[in-house]
């Protein structure tokens, strides 16, 4: 309630559009009404958009109606739409869209200058909690277009945020408009990107800018300032006057950002710290019900709180001697939306039963540093006893009588079927043995040698590890290319560096390519593929010389990998 939305009655494939009529909204508010037209210029379609800002001043259940129109001739009507209005939140959007007068904004008159106008009612901001924070510390950064003209904008560059590991706050960028004040004036305002990010070393790191395209629909007058643009459209003896029409095209960017990432406190640093930043606490769960020897035995470590939770790798666990564990699977449950990054993660051990007794699973520690306390802190789980009990014996299905008893009612016939099988299994025995004694004193040929294998070079082995994505990108298959792309990388890293797969996070990978001296600008490069990988897939619509670049720049990068290895 009191938010506006966009309604948009669409047109595609449509050369001849006439008496385009839109209907009368009685349970809204109009806020603002625009014609947006496009051209989609890989398959030649042109699409015209004729959108309405409408904004819900009670809640309840509302029926949007259809638009009509004469389309190539024929008289059309568009569908119709339900939405609910849910009641909004105390303080918010209790905005009048009235006081956003676009079209008055984009009078330009006697004396205006077309740029100061664009640059007091139309520009970008980057927003972030803090610009100064730790390793690990999570930072939350928004980017939002504002807008006091008639203009249609498209975003031309999303930034990609190198040196972060990102999480998305949103689901979608709609391009809805909200509307907000800023220094005493109301604007529309757009999401661009909103974004937690995880700084994964320490540095000094700007921001990428974003980059939107408008085209402003001015209108250029004679009448003085002051003047309501409408009223201006006769003059005082009644003679008509027809104002000007200018569309400004213009590029807009935000302004950079620096960010500055210090370094962990290294005083009374836990020797056991992985990099957990935050306020978490851990627990340890056994199954509920008895446990006998030789079950399937499932222990959960679970890490809650708020935090780089999706960073952090399973605590140390002492495990009892007999209970031999595998790698856990992970489970995460996030709540991307709220900041900082709340939730938990689950990693789960899987163990057959050793013998029976008890065994103790002593306290786990998993030490984290508290940013709001400045200070480290030990999250602790309370120890747990497995009680293992003797197995239970099988009773057979159609008797109800257990194995033992199972064997004693064999019939004596069945015996001598028995003792007729040795003395057949043994004269076979004998007949094998035979006859090894006898090829032994054949001269056997010389085997010869097995060729060696010819181990492919970091070149070929980079080529062939990016067929997939190269093929893809032949075929103007985006999602599978990026996806193809990661899989390269990952693959990599995982054999290269002997990489269990709960340590395949960007966190970790640069602690350990750090440690294996892998110079840092090839580090800089692997979390930009990366991150441009996984903003690709997030948002679709990159240009096939953009894709055709990162396959360059991830063959040279895997060739650096490789050959680091070897």
């Amino acid at each position: 309630m009191r938010q506006t939305f966009q309604v948009q009655y669409i047109v595609e494939g449509a050369s001849n559009i006439r008496q385009f009529k839109v209907p009368r909204f009685r349970d809204f508010d109009i806020a603002d009404v625009f014609d947006f037209n496009s051209t989609n210029f890989g398959q030649g379609i042109d699409t015209y958009s004729k959108i309405i800002v409408l904004l819900a001043p009670r809640k309840g259940r509302f029926t949007i109606p259809g638009a009509t129109a004469i389309i190539n001739g024929k008289q059309m009507h568009s569908n119709a739409v339900h939405i609910a209005v849910k009641p909004g939140m105390p303080g918010m959007y209790n905005i009048d869209p009235d006081e956003i007068d676009t079209e008055e904004e984009s009078v330009l008159h006697p004396g205006e200058n077309i740029n100061d106008k664009i640059e007091k009612n139309l520009f970008l901001r980057v927003e972030t909690s803090k610009t100064t924070c730790y390793v690990g510390e999570p930072l939350m950064v928004v980017y939002k277009a504002y807008s006091r003209l008639n203009a249609n904008s498209q975003v031309m560059r999303r930034p990609s945020l190198t040196g972060f590991s990102v999480m998305e706050m949103v689901d979608a960028y709609d391009g809805k408009p909200e509307i907000e004040k800023l220094n005493g004036r109301t604007y529309y305002t757009n999401l661009v990107r909103k974004v937690q990010l995880f700084p994964l070393q320490e540095g000094k790191y700007t921001l990428d800018p974003a980059e939107i395209e408008s085209v402003i629909h001015f209108i250029k007058t004679n009448e003085p300032a002051g003047k309501k643009h409408g009223s201006s459209l006769y003059s005082r003896n009644g003679t008509p006057m027809f104002p000007t029409a200018i569309n400004h095209r213009t590029i807009v960017r935000t302004e950079p950002k620096t960010i500055i990432v210090k370094p962990l406190p290294t005083a009374n640093q836990p020797a056991d710290f992985s990099g957990a930043v935050g306020q978490f606490t851990l627990t340890v769960k056994a199954p509920g019900a008895p446990i006998h020897r030789g079950d399937l035995v499932k222990i959960q470590v679970a890490i809650s709180g708020s935090g780089n939770l999706s960073l952090l790798t399973p605590p140390a666990i002492k495990w009892p001697k007999g209970v031999d564990t595998a790698e856990p699977s992970v489970k995460e449950n996030i709540n991307k939306y709220n900041f900082p990054l709340s939730g938990s993660k689950t990693f789960e051990y899987s163990f057959a039963a050793p013998d029976t007794g008890d065994y103790v699973i002593p306290v786990a520690h998993l030490p984290y540093y508290d940013p709001v306390a400045n200070k480290y802190k030990t999250a602790v789980s309370d120890s747990i006893t497995l009680h293992v009990l003797p197995g239970v014996k099988k009773t057979d299905a159609g008797t109800g009588m257990n194995a033992v008893d199972h064997v004693g009612a064999i019939r004596p016939a069945y015996y001598w079927f028995a003792a007729i099988a040795l003395v057949i299994i043994a004269c076979i025995a004998y007949q094998v043995i035979s006859l090894q004694k006898g090829k032994k004193k054949v001269e056997e040929k010389p085997t010869a040698p097995e060729p060696v294998k010819e181990v492919p070079s970091p070149q070929q082995a980079a080529s062939k590890l990016l067929a997939n994505a190269r093929l893809a990108l032949q075929y103007h298959r985006q999602q599978a290319f990026y996806h193809d792309v990661q899989q390269a990388i990952w693959q990599v890293i995982a054999e290269n560096y002997q990489l269990l797969p709960s340590k395949m996070n960007k966190h970790y990978i640069v602690q350990v390519l750090t440690e294996k001296q892998v110079p840092a600008a090839t580090i800089h490069n692997l979390l930009a593929i990366l991150d441009e990988c996984e903003w690709a897939l997030y948002t679709p619509g990159q240009s096939v010389s953009s894709m055709e670049e990162l396959a360059s720049k991830t063959e040279g990068l895997l060739i650096v990998l490789l050959e680091v290895k070897s």
